[in-house]
């Protein structure tokens, strides 16, 4: 028995164009998928990498915090972030270990508390100085310390950036230089054995009373030259220890007994001199005897009482102008004259200074 094969239907032109188009169809968005898988596995990737590098930079950053604040908290430097409106926001142990109070003590108080009271006004100008964009460069004040006394300090406190009212500031503890300085200075302008001023400092306080003759014509000063009789004979017999001890015995007397405004100095050896601003002729003489009679009374070395005497020259100056080796010539004249003119008392010659 023959088989007879059933024959396909013929397929329509038509139907085959759809069936190629829904095929190409199908393949563009394959293929728009396949673009978009690789699309989101660079963003995948883009990510992780972003990821990655957000990670590194936040442990670079955390680094970065704890160096700042490894070095903030371990500086021997006192480091602040301070506000304009006058607290603390942040210190370092350095402060506690200067001021010795506890960080909480100086948080809670605004810094212009813990200022000395003669320098406050001068901290509230450079606080407002920082406000209007003035940077602070070595600017000295002192601050109290916990056991009551003072601490000097050096600020150096770039101004705030624009719209920011925090100052970061750094302060050193400069008291130990600032008493070396006032030291020197001391030293400088004090004679070591009397504690009085010395030449140095007297002929400072002459030019300054010159330059104020200069500008009012109607004010005078006094000099007074002192040279102390029978002091000699006193180191001789008794040593010169003996003699440091009448020389700064009658140094303390004179201090005791002078004008607030009278300049005393040790002019060197037996030697003294005296600054009298606003005083005439007649106030002079007195002033004179009163030293007079402060240095003729005894002075004691151990266990025996010896008496020196002085001479005394003075030297009025006034007018416009003068020269103050020159007025210290005529007093010194005048102090030799009186030494000649009767021993161990005192005769007080006056030469006027008429320079112009």
């Amino acid at each position: 028995m023959t088989m007879v094969q059933a024959e396909r239907p013929p397929i329509d032109e038509t139907s085959l164009r759809e069936l190629v188009e829904t095929l190409r169809s199908r393949a563009e968005r394959l293929e728009s998928l396949d673009k978009l898988v690789s699309a989101l596995k660079q963003e995948a990737e883009h990510h992780y990498q972003l990821a990655d590098s957000l990670k590194h930079g936040l442990e670079l950053v955390q680094q970065i915090v704890e160096e700042r604040e490894a070095f903030f908290s371990l500086s021997l430097d006192m480091l602040c972030i301070a506000t304009t409106s006058g607290y603390f926001h942040k210190i370092n142990r350095a402060f506690e270990r200067t001021l010795g109070y506890t960080q909480e003590e100086l948080l809670s108080r605004s810094f212009l508390e813990f200022v000395h009271p003669e320098d406050l006004e001068k901290t509230k100008q450079e606080v407002d100085k920082l406000r209007m964009g003035i940077d602070t460069i070595s600017f000295d004040n002192r601050y109290q310390h916990k056991d009551g006394g003072y601490r000097w300090l050096n600020w150096t406190t770039p101004a705030p950036i624009p719209g920011s009212n925090f100052l970061y500031a750094v302060a050193r503890d400069v008291t130990e230089q600032r008493l070396r300085d006032e030291r020197t200075l001391y030293l400088a302008s004090h004679d070591d054995l009397t504690g009085l001023a010395n030449r140095w400092r007297f002929n400072e306080e002459l030019k300054a009373s010159f330059a104020r003759l200069k500008r009012h014509s109607n004010r005078q000063f006094a000099v007074l030259v002192l040279d102390l009789d029978q002091f000699k004979p006193i180191n001789d017999t008794y040593g010169h220890q003996a003699g440091d001890i009448v020389l700064r015995t009658i140094g303390e007397r004179l201090n005791a007994i002078k004008r607030e405004t009278d300049v005393l100095c040790r002019l060197g050896g037996d030697e003294f001199a005296l600054l009298a601003p606003d005083a005439d002729a007649g106030e002079a003489g007195m002033i004179a005897e009163r030293m007079r009679k402060e240095i003729i009374l005894p002075i004691s070395i151990g266990e025996t009482d010896v008496i020196v005497d002085v001479s005394i020259g003075i030297a009025m100056a006034k007018e416009h102008s003068g020269d103050t080796n020159d007025l210290l010539k005529l007093a010194d004249d005048a102090m030799y004259q009186a030494k000649r003119g009767k021993e161990n008392s005192v005769l007080c010659n006056q030469a006027d200074v008429n320079t112009d």
